[in-house]
């Protein structure tokens, strides 16, 4: 075989490696286009629905906002140790109130920093900080039963703390969990850019929530409201992010997002299992109450 023949063969190689690649390239597109325009009716079933929850909380007539609030969630928040803001009392306890609150805020500062696809932990220092939040909030936690069943305590307990310190394992919560819904469903995500990156992030969303803690033992009455509503959707989003997850991965999305738009079919089919589930826990909490068997 002569060196021009071979060359050519060479080339004939490589000029059909190209058109299958490319070929392959484009039926990716087509599966992707494809996928999208699936997706964009549930779009539309998705904020639909959404509306709908969100009118009935609003306006459904019977009993007050907040009462409304604290019965959704009844089955799922202990609600004791209550606070109150402006003369009314947030639908979650002290605690629970300090972890959703800090949860939500958080989840919405990675967004704001630019992490959104960020997959990997932070590092070391910031870790073992967001640990010893957990650590924290069990501490206090366990302090404050111990007074509640009549047991020898640290020391007293009271409503500030319980919220500073769930607080700290509200980031802690918004961390871990946004790192577990990227690795898991994203295709691009970034696997090597920490959630946060330096102490002054941390120090930003700490910052924030201070700025909450300030408005609700200052008594900021006019607060009562984006404070309550943070702590309600963040109980409650808990909840759906774990049953989006869940859904998704049933429904074989594993590692095939782009967009947070492709998840809308197995975001809309996630309200059902977090309806269930927080309907059938309030029923039977109101229901255990009724008896007599739980306070």
């Amino acid at each position: 075989m002569s060196e021009n023949s071979a060359d050519e063969v060479i080339r004939l190689a490589q000029q059909q490696i190209a058109e299958r690649q490319e070929r392959a390239a484009l039926e990716q597109i087509t599966q992707v286009e494809g996928r999208l325009r699936r997706e964009v009716p549930w779009r539309w079933i998705f904020a639909g629905v959404g509306a709908l929850l969100l009118v009935a909380l609003l306006f459904s007539p019977g009993v007050p906002l907040q009462w409304k609030m604290y019965a959704v969630v009844h089955g799922v928040c202990a609600q004791q140790h209550n606070i109150f803001l402006g003369g009314m009392q947030f639908p979650l306890c002290a605690r629970n109130s300090g972890i959703y609150m800090s949860f939500l805020l958080t989840l919405g500062y990675i967004y704001a920093i630019g992490r959104g696809r960020a997959g990997r932990v932070p590092p070391w220092p910031i870790s073992v900080a967001l640990i010893l939040f957990v650590v924290f909030m069990g501490v206090d936690g366990f302090n404050s039963l111990f007074v509640d069943i009549g047991q020898p305590s640290l020391y007293a307990p009271d409503n500030f703390l319980r919220t500073l310190t769930g607080m700290g394992m509200g980031i802690s919560i918004a961390v871990m969990l946004h790192i577990v819904l990227n690795m898991t469903l994203r295709k691009d995500v970034e696997d090597g850019v920490p959630v946060l990156r330096s102490w002054w992030e941390l120090l930003g969303i700490m910052a924030i929530d201070l700025l909450a803690l300030a408005a609700i033992y200052a008594n900021l009455g006019f607060m009562f409201w984006p404070l309550a509503f943070a702590a309600f959707f963040g109980i409650t989003g808990v909840l759906y992010l774990v049953s989006l997850l869940l859904t998704s991965l049933f429904m074989g999305y594993e590692g095939k997002i782009t967009s947070i738009r492709q998840l809308a079919r197995p975001a809309t089919v996630a309200i059902i299992p977090t309806l269930i589930i927080l309907g059938a826990m309030s029923y039977l909490r109101f229901w255990l109450e009724s008896l007599g068997l739980i306070l």
